[in-house]
């Protein structure tokens, strides 16, 4: 009876890991088409994280059942609050700093999708 319900936890932790992996990307084009930084396009991402990590442990039986879904869960929301520190703090008392972060990073990105292209 255990592998069976080994088997059952690790597919939902796998359908868990492809239904964020499905929706990350739309979410992120989407936020990108009005024209909102990287940050912005992440914090609805780790906040469907949090909610649904937190939805889909409580209804296999609390936080003690799985592990991953209390570690997704907290890491999801170290995320969300840095991410939110982030964006309203920076942005309002060092908009400078955080122009400078964010075209930073976009060049990294840039940089990466370069060298990574077949062409």
């Amino acid at each position: 009876m255990d592998i069976i319900l080994f088997v059952i936890d690790t597919l939902i932790v796998l359908l868990y890991i492809t239904l964020i992996a499905f929706i990350t990307p739309i979410t992120m084009k989407f936020l990108k088409r009005r024209n909102f930084d990287i940050f912005i396009q992440l914090l609805p991402v780790c906040f469907i994280v949090f909610v649904s990590s937190i939805l889909i442990s409580i209804g296999l039986g609390g936080f003690k059942e799985m592990v991953f879904f209390q570690i997704t869960s907290i890491v999801s929301l170290i995320l969300l609050g840095f991410l939110l520190f982030l964006t309203m703090a920076m942005r309002v008392l060092w908009k400078d700093k955080y122009d400078r972060l964010v075209e930073r990073i976009l060049s990294f990105r840039e940089k990466n999708e370069r060298s990574f292209s077949l062409k």
